[in-house]
């Protein structure tokens, strides 16, 4: 052991800790003031998928998918080619499943007629620490479902 300037004894080992201790805290507040996580204003290009299926189809798939994930359509309006809903999703974390309270905004458009149509997932909206994870999450896994329901109708 050593004394500070007051006389007082100090762990060598309390000393190793706390600078530890400050160490993670100086990361963690890096890693949240980066420009990549507060780039939030617009979504990623992963989570726009071009479809080689009808309007119609995707519409329909994509009501489905909702519905298979256990989530809820709150509004929809097929001349518009919107679908909100909100429910709460269960992700899979570093730490072990999380539930996690959620909106979504889907966009879907004709892009042509060959069939192509695009579907955007706009909005999802996650609370808690974890939330920006969760929101990729159920974008990734939304876009999958998707998918293996439009593979049933063929």
């Amino acid at each position: 052991m050593r004394r500070n300037e007051r006389g007082q004894s100090q762990s060598t080992a309390g000393v190793a800790v706390g600078k530890l201790a400050l160490i993670a805290l100086v990361a963690l507040t890096a890693a949240f003031l980066s420009p990549a996580a507060q780039a939030k204003d617009k979504p990623p290009e992963e989570f726009t998928r071009v479809y080689q299926n009808t309007y119609d189809e995707v519409f329909q798939a994509s009501l489905d998918a909702i519905q298979r994930m256990g989530l809820f359509v709150i509004d929809k309006d097929k001349g518009k080619g919107t679908i909100s809903g909100n429910g709460v999703y269960q992700a899979i974390t570093g730490a072990g499943p999380r539930n996690f309270k959620t909106t979504f905004d889907i966009h879907i458009e004709t892009v042509s007629a060959k069939p192509e149509t695009r579907m955007t997932i706009n909005a999802a909206h996650f609370r808690g620490l974890l939330g920006s994870f969760g929101e990729n999450n159920l974008k990734q896994n939304f876009l999958s479902e998707v998918q293996k329901v439009l593979a049933t109708y063929h």
